[in-house]
C-alpha cells in the first residue's frame, strides 16, 4: 500500500496518537429534580453542581487498558504490593476481618496498602464496612475530594453504601474546612437519598448531620430546606436538630455583625434571625407540649443565646425561658448567703480575706442532662442567665439565682460562671459582693480577668464608702492567691483611692474631708508596696522596652504622684510626710534610671514621650462619663 518508507512510518505514527488519546466523556447532565423540590427549590442547584463536579472529576476518567471502564483510574502499584496484597486475602476470607485489617493498617498511615486490599477484595466480596473506614480516614484528614471519590468509586465497584457510610460522609463533611463545598456535596448527596427508590432513606442521624453542615458554613437557606425534609418518621426532628438550627442562625448574624456592613443592615440581620428562632421555638413547645421531643439544656441555651442578641426586651425573656423549660422562678427569696460577722469584716477599713461560705449543698445527678417534665440547669444556662441580668441592668437578681443555680440544683461553677457572675456585679456597681464572691472563688479559677473586672466594680462603685475598702480586700486576695500579681489590677486601685475623695467630701467637712482623703493614698501605697516590689522583681530582667516594663513604670509614676500629693499636703500629719518620703525616693530612683536605659536606646528620648494620666483628672472625666450613662443607660451597654 505504502511504496515509500517515511510515509510508513508516518501513518503508524498518527495510528498511534489516536489510540491513545483518552476518549472524552459527554458532559451533559439532566438537573436533578428531588421528591421534595417544591419545598425546597433551590437543593437542584446544589445537586447539578455535584453532579458536574462528580462528571467532570478525575475519578470519573476510565483506568486506561482497563476491562471495567467505569472504574476509575487508580495509582500504579507495584508488583510486590500486589502480591502482598493478595496473600493477605488469602488468609482474609471473612468481611470482618477485611474489615480489620483495613482499620489496623489505617491506623498506621499506610492508606495505599489499605486501599489496595479493599479493591482487590471488591471482586467477590462485599466489603462495604472496609470502604467506610477508607472514607472516615480521608475526611478525617480533611481530604474531601479524595473521601468523594472514595465513595463514587466504592458504588462503581458494585459496593453498596450502608446507613453508617452516609454517616461518616456527613460527619467528615461537618468538620471539613472547605464549607462551601461541603455544603454543595452534602446537599447533593442527601438530596439523592431522598429521590432514591432503594431501601435506604436518611434518617434523623443524616438529616442532623447535613444541618451541621449548612450551620456552619452559615447557609441558613440550604439548612432550612434540609430541615423542611424532616416528618414524624424516619427524620423525626429531635432536640439537635433545633439546637443545630438556633446555633446556625446565630453565627449567621454574628458574622454579619464582624462584617463590613452597616449598623442598620446588622440590626436587620439579627432581627430575622431572633424572628425565625422564635417560631421555630413554637414548634420546640408543641412538640415538647405533646411528649414527641424532650428539650435538654442545650436547647435552651441555644435559644437563650438567639435572644440574647436582641435588644432590651429579647434579653429580658431570657428569665421567662428559663422559667418556662427549667422550672426556675424568683417568687421566694434565698436564704441569707451572709453573717453579721462577714458584713462587719467586709465595711471595716482593710478589711482581711473573707471565709469561704459555709452553705449546704443538694447533691444532683448529672447537671444539664434532660428530663421528660423539664430541663435540668448546667453551668451553660448559669452564664446566659447571668450574661442577660448583666445585659438588662437586673443585677439585683444575680444573687439569687447564683443561689437557684449552684444551692439548691448543684451546679458547680466553672471558670465561666464566676467570670460572668463579676461582670455583672460590675454593672450593678456592687462592690461589697463582689469581694465577697471573689473571696470564695476556688484558687484554682482565679485569673487576672477577674480581679480586674472585681477592681473595676470598686471604681464604679466610689460613691459608696465602702469602696475602697472593698479594693483592698480585692487586692489582698489577689497577693495571696496569684502567684505574679496583676499591674493593671494595681493601677485600678490607686485610682480607686482617688475616686473615693468625692464620697469623703460630702461625708465630711472639707478639711477632714482632705485629711481622710490623705491618709487613705498613704493607705493605699503601703497596700501597694509589696505587690510591686514583687513584680520589680519579676521584671528585673527585662529590656526597658518590653511592655511589662513600661506598665510597671507607669504604676511606679502614678505611685510617685500620689506620694507628692500626701507628702505636699498641709492636711497630713508631719511624721506620715516623713515616712512617705523614702518610698517615694526609691521609686523616683527606679523611673529615673528606666529613663536613662531609654536614652540609650533612644537618644532623642524623652520622658515626657511617656504621657500619665492624672488620677484626678482621671476622675473628673469617670464621673462625667458615669453621670451621661446613668441618663443613657443605652449608651453605657454600647
Amino acid at each position: 500500500m505504502f511504496t515509500c518508507t517515511a510515509c510508513l512510518r508516518r501513518a503508524f505514527a498518527s495510528t498511534a496518537n489516536h489510540a491513545l488519546r483518552p476518549h472524552k466523556i459527554p458532559t451533559t447532565l439532566k438537573p436533578f429534580h428531588a421528591s421534595t423540590q417544591s419545598r425546597a427549590p433551590h437543593i437542584s442547584t446544589y445537586a447539578e453542581a455535584g453532579a458536574l463536579a462528580e462528571t467532570t472529576g478525575k475519578d470519573a476518567t476510565p483506568e486506561q487498558g482497563s476491562e471495567n471502564p467505569g472504574v476509575p483510574r487508580l495509582p500504579r502499584v507495584s508488583k510486590s504490593q500486589e502480591w502482598a496484597a493478595e496473600k493477605q486475602l488469602q488468609y482474609l476470607k471473612d468481611p470482618l476481618h477485611i474489615a480489620e485489617y483495613v482499620h489496623k493498617t489505617l491506623g498506621k498511615d499506610h492508606f495505599e496498602e489499605a486501599a489496595l486490599v479493599a479493591r482487590k477484595a471488591s471482586k467477590n466480596t462485599n466489603v462495604a464496612v472496609s470502604w467506610n473506614h477508607l472514607i472516615d480516614y480521608q475526611m478525617r484528614h480533611d481530604k474531601l475530594h479524595a473521601a468523594i471519590k472514595l465513595y463514587n468509586e466504592m458504588k462503581k465497584r458494585a459496593q453498596l453504601p450502608n446507613a453508617q457510610t452516609f454517616t461518616i460522609i456527613f460527619r467528615g463533611l461537618a468538620s471539613s474546612s472547605h464549607s462551601k463545598l461541603a455544603v454543595s456535596e452534602a446537599v447533593k448527596i442527601y438530596n439523592t437519598m431522598l429521590a432514591s427508590t432503594s431501601r435506604l432513606k436518611p434518617n434523623t442521624i443524616h438529616m442532623n448531620a447535613v444541618l451541621q453542615v449548612c450551620a456552619k458554613a452559615k447557609d441558613i437557606e440550604s439548612m432550612f430546606s434540609v430541615a423542611e425534609t424532616a416528618n414524624d418518621g424516619l427524620r423525626a426532628p429531635n432536640g439537635l436538630t433545633y439546637t443545630t438550627i438556633f446555633n446556625g442562625l446565630r453565627s449567621a448574624a454574628e458574622t454579619s455583625a464582624r462584617s463590613s456592613l452597616l449598623d442598620l443592615e446588622v440590626r436587620r440581620a439579627k432581627t430575622q434571625a431572633i424572628q425565625r428562632a422564635k417560631a421555630v421555638w413554637e414548634e420546640v413547645l408543641s412538640k415538647w407540649r405533646a411528649g414527641s421531643l424532650i428539650i435538654d439544656e442545650e436547647l435552651v441555651c441555644a435559644m437563650g443565646r438567639v435572644l440574647l442578641m436582641g435588644d432590651y426586651h429579647d434579653a429580658n425573656s431570657v428569665e421567662a425561658l428559663v422559667k418556662q423549660t427549667m422550672m426556675i422562678s424568683l417568687d421566694s427569696k434565698p436564704e441569707a448567703l451572709k453573717s453579721p460577722e462577714e458584713v462587719k469584716s467586709l465595711n471595716r477599713p482593710n478589711a482581711d480575706i473573707p471565709p469561704p461560705l459555709q452553705v449546704d449543698k443538694q447533691k444532683i445527678k448529672a447537671p444539664g442532662a434532660p428530663t421528660i417534665s423539664h430541663a435540668l440547669p448546667g453551668n451553660n444556662s448559669l452564664s446566659m442567665i447571668l450574661v442577660a441580668l448583666e445585659k438588662t441592668g437586673k443585677t439585683t437578681n444575680v444573687q439569687q439565682y447564683w443561689y437557684i443555680f449552684t444551692e439548691k440544683r448543684g451546679v458547680v461553677p466553672d471558670a465561666d460562671n464566676w467570670h460572668r457572675l463579676l461582670t455583672a456585679l460590675q454593672r450593678g456597681k456592687n462592690s461589697w459582693r463582689t469581694a465577697l464572691y471573689l473571696g470564695n472563688m476556688p484558687s484554682e479559677l482565679m485569673v487576672p480577668k477577674n480581679f480586674r473586672t472585681a477592681m473595676a466594680t470598686c471604681l464604679r462603685d466610689n460613691l459608696n464608702h465602702s469602696a475602697f475598702d472593698h479594693a483592698t480586700t480585692v487586692l489582698k486576695i489577689m497577693t495571696a492567691k496569684l502567684p505574679n500579681p496583676d499591674v493593671m489590677v494595681l493601677q485600678t486601685y490607686l485610682r480607686v483611692a482617688y475616686a473615693s475623695k468625692l464620697c469623703t467630701r460630702k461625708q465630711k467637712k472639707m478639711q477632714d474631708a482632705m485629711t481622710a482623703w490623705g491618709m487613705q493614698l498613704v493607705t493605699a501605697i503601703d497596700n501597694l508596696w509589696k505587690p510591686y516590689m514583687m513584680l520589680t522583681r519579676q521584671y528585673e530582667n527585662d529590656g526597658a522596652e518590653s511592655d511589662s516594663k513600661q506598665q510597671l513604670m507607669t504604676l511606679a509614676r502614678k505611685m510617685i504622684a500620689a506620694c507628692d500629693r500626701v507628702i505636699f499636703s498641709t492636711r497630713v500629719p508631719a511624721d506620715v510626710k516623713e515616712q512617705m518620703k523614702p518610698k517615694r525616693n526609691r521609686l523616683n530612683g527606679v523611673v529615673v534610671r528606666h529613663f536613662e536605659q531609654m536614652k540609650e536606646i533612644h537618644p532623642n528620648y524623652r520622658p515626657e514621650d511617656e504621657e500619665v494620666e492624672d488620677d484626678e483628672d482621671f476622675m473628673g472625666r469617670f464621673q462625667q462619663r458615669r453621670s451621661m450613662s446613668e441618663k443613657h443607660p443605652a449608651a453605657e451597654s454600647r
